[in-house]
């Protein structure tokens, strides 16, 4: 019997991303600090649920396409969160 194949991450990984980039958004658009780094808090969250998930991507059932995709995503998060951030 042929072992099941790990089903793939992606759809849930690619949610994520575009969470942690709504969650940017909505960052540079509070006017309270405190809610603007709530939410910057939860992209970074959001990123590094991603990252952890690319260091062994077989594992969690990801195509060489996928890996990419996220890969881009990634680093089109972590230069909106510098953006974003508070000098």
């Amino acid at each position: 019997m042929p072992a099941n194949p790990m089903p793939s991450w992606f759809p849930f990984l690619r949610i994520e991303a575009d969470l942690a980039m709504t969650f940017i958004g909505l960052a540079k658009n509070h006017l309270d600090p405190e809610h603007s780094s709530w939410s910057l808090e939860n992209a970074r969250k959001a990123l590094a649920e991603i990252q952890r998930r690319l260091i062994n991507p077989t594992r969690h059932g990801l195509s060489e396409h996928e890996i990419v995709f996220l890969s881009q995503r990634c680093t089109e998060i972590e230069s909106a969160l510098r953006a974003a951030s508070p000098a």
